[in-house]
């Protein structure tokens, strides 16, 4: 999307008609940011066609997300565009992965091991996850790491350079904070959050 600046680009979103038109053409025309997501895609399982598509919904949203106020511009467009077509792909890959992939568990004569389809959705949750903490920064990140294994406030304060556990524990308390606001400013992540912990 450079050398237009971002900030011109939302403008003329905001503005609509032909200007948002114009400026929704100049996004679809990035080609270093379309490329970037048809590769990621197709290292991910699919193919140019649907990294094509993953970028043309991944506007829609991002068109969408802009008009209702949802983009806090705490990142650039291209880098927030990327993350919705992320999520975006991954979602669909998922539901693709449920529907199409054999039942190998057969296999293993009823035991519970891990089979290609649980590898593949295991592995697409923790990046879905640590993409996610990473848009909260490297300090909350490690903070809520540590925090999920159970690590105690008092090795988090030490790990972390916390005068003691309450300054741990404030410190978590305001990553957590800005974990959910997070989530509730991009309710598409937030759904596709939900969807691995209520299958």
């Amino acid at each position: 999307m450079k050398p237009v600046n971002d900030q011109f680009l939302i403008n003329a979103i905001i503005e609509g008609g032909a200007k948002r038109q114009q400026a929704i053409r100049t996004i679809y025309d990035d080609s270093v940011l379309k490329s970037k997501v048809i590769n990621f895609v197709r290292n991910h399982g699919g193919n140019t066609e649907d990294g094509q598509d993953i970028y043309h919904e991944g506007i829609i949203a991002l068109d969408r997300n802009i008009r209702e106020n949802k983009f806090r511009e705490e990142t650039s467009l291209q880098g927030y565009l990327f993350s919705i077509c992320r999520f975006a792909w991954m979602n669909r890959a998922r539901k693709q992965a449920k529907t199409t992939l054999v039942d190998e568990s057969k296999f293993f004569d009823g035991k519970d091991e891990e089979t290609p389809a649980l590898t593949f959705e295991n592995k697409e949750r923790n990046e879905l996850l640590e993409s996610i903490l990473g848009n909260l920064g490297d300090r909350c990140r490690k903070i809520l790491e540590m925090w999920k294994l159970s690590y105690s406030m008092s090795e988090i304060a030490s790990k972390m350079g916390l005068a003691n556990d309450v300054q741990a524990r404030k410190a978590k308390y305001r990553c957590h904070n800005s974990l959910i606001k997070f989530l509730s400013e991009h309710p598409e992540i937030n759904e596709l959050l939900k969807n691995y912990y209520t299958k």
